[in-house]
């Protein structure tokens, strides 16, 4: 099991997550012609659908679109600097889960 961890940015919290290239690697394969919904768990039990989203040309600035990344952002009030971790995980039924974590900066 691989654990991404991303330092969420102003950006990230406010606007949609930036999608960090070893994240992409486990991600499922993205789509220039439309969003892919992503099926993540975070530490909590709640099931978020993150849509990931890459430019149609160009490079591919991949992304988690604004809904429900912000709830998830809402939700758990997070914060510029925040720590995520992102890993990828093999359900009981033999499917790829994705995971995701918060760790809180005091600063």
């Amino acid at each position: 099991m691989v654990m991404i961890e991303k330092v969420l940015t102003n950006t990230d919290v406010t606007q949609r997550l930036g999608v960090t290239r070893e994240m992409l690697n486990i991600l499922p394969p993205h789509n220039r012609e439309h969003d892919v919904p992503v099926r993540v768990l975070d530490d909590t039990g709640m099931v978020y659908e993150f849509n990931l989203s890459v430019r149609v040309e160009g490079a591919l600035k991949p992304v988690f679109q604004f809904q429900e990344w912000r709830a998830f952002v809402n939700r758990r009030n997070i914060k510029a600097g925040d720590i995520i971790y992102f890993w990828e995980e093999a359900s009981v039924a033999h499917r790829t889960e994705y995971r995701i974590a918060l760790l809180r900066t005091f600063v």
